[in-house]
């Protein structure tokens, strides 16, 4: 009797477990339907989770050793202030100076291309050669004008379609504050949902993905880092002015895959200009030299130890991150991808075991 009764339960709850399952996969789709279509005010929200996930760290180290935890974030966001403040204080003036000698230089800058534009196009017109070939040289030089004119647009409403997001930047400290003050009723709502028996599962997952996130965070950081001293190092080499904002702006442009490499370049290869046409040739070797070890060791390299990504792997999110979501897919392809990687892993053991 007492194996009917197991039995009985057993087949009761077959029904009610699929239809548990089956809700959660609603709510999963419609979760991610919504946020999709709030995508474009989500961008704040998605700042503010960064600050907060990287300012916890600190702020529970105040927590753990008993101070409040809003005079925590408190003290950590006064920290930050100091050192973004020190920045301001000492490098920005001197960027700012180097800023203002590279607008002075635009106007010469602009007359010299102008004049070996004209010298280079009137020793062209002279020179003998067929008709059919000229023509076909002339069709070549009015598409390549095209292309440069499209890229320009492409790289110019990139760095302003930047700008929202910085803008953002202002109003996600707020919100990373409230994120830290209900850090740990965020936490108790989260573990009352999560069933008990998976507690432990999902709390090594959770550490899991932490590592994979400040793995990236970190060698994001240092493969910029990399870019943005070798740039500084080959500009002043060259002796091309202004060789410390060049290098910040090549660190800084570094973080957006394919069009910051140009942005970065073009201060450089416009100043070379102003000396001869060979040092602009040379810079232009020398970043695409840079930008080839990027892509092909340094990134992958560092990008894929950190975050347990084949390199290949790698270097497929960011192609399909770009096709999916333009500039934001960039930027979060590296990151999710080592997301689902971890996430995958984790199903498969427990789907196998």
């Amino acid at each position: 009797m007492k194996i009917d009764e197991k039995d009985s339960l057993a087949v009761a709850r077959g029904p009610q477990k699929y239809y548990r399952w089956g809700l959660l996969a609603v709510f999963c789709v419609g979760a991610v339907a919504i946020i999709w279509s709030a995508r474009v005010v989500l961008l704040p929200f998605v700042f503010a989770i960064v600050i907060a996930y990287l300012v916890a760290p600190p702020v529970e180290w105040f927590v753990k050793h008993h101070v409040h935890r809003v005079v925590a974030i408190l003290l950590v966001y006064a920290a930050l202030g100091m050192v973004i403040t020190g920045v301001i204080v000492y490098m920005v003036p001197l960027w700012v100076q180097e800023t203002v000698k590279m607008i002075h230089l635009i106007p010469a800058l602009t007359r010299q291309l102008q004049q070996t534009w004209n010298y280079w196009l009137m020793r062209f017109h002279q020179a003998p050669m067929p008709l059919s070939v000229r023509r076909a040289i002339d069709e070549t030089g009015v598409r390549w004008e095209n292309k440069l004119f499209g890229l320009s647009k492409t790289v110019l409403s990139t760095l302003f379609g930047v700008l929202p997001g910085l803008l953002s930047l202002i109003v996600s400290p707020i919100l990373a504050f409230y994120l830290l003050k209900d850090m740990d009723r965020i936490r108790a709502r989260f573990w009352q949902v999560i069933p008990v028996k998976w507690h432990a599962e999902v709390y090594v997952l959770g550490l899991d993905i932490d590592r994979a996130l400040n793995g990236f965070i970190r060698g994001q950081l240092l493969v910029a880092l990399v870019v943005g001293v070798l740039s500084g190092l080959w500009v002043g080499i060259l002796g091309i002015p202004l060789a410390l904002l060049i290098g910040a702006i090549a660190g800084i442009t570094d973080i957006i895959p394919y069009v910051g490499p140009i942005a970065g370049a073009l201060p450089a290869v416009v100043l070379a200009l102003d000396r001869s046409s060979w040092t602009a040739i040379y810079a232009v070797i020398g970043f695409v030299a840079i930008h080839q070890l990027e892509g092909t060791v340094i990134g992958p390299k560092v990008m894929g130890d950190s975050v347990g990504l084949h390199p290949l792997v790698v270097i497929f999110a960011i192609l399909a991150g770009g096709e999916i979501g333009g500039v934001a897919g960039l930027l979060l392809a590296v990151p999710a991808t080592a997301v689902i990687k971890v996430v995958m892993a984790h199903l498969y053991r427990r789907l196998t075991i």
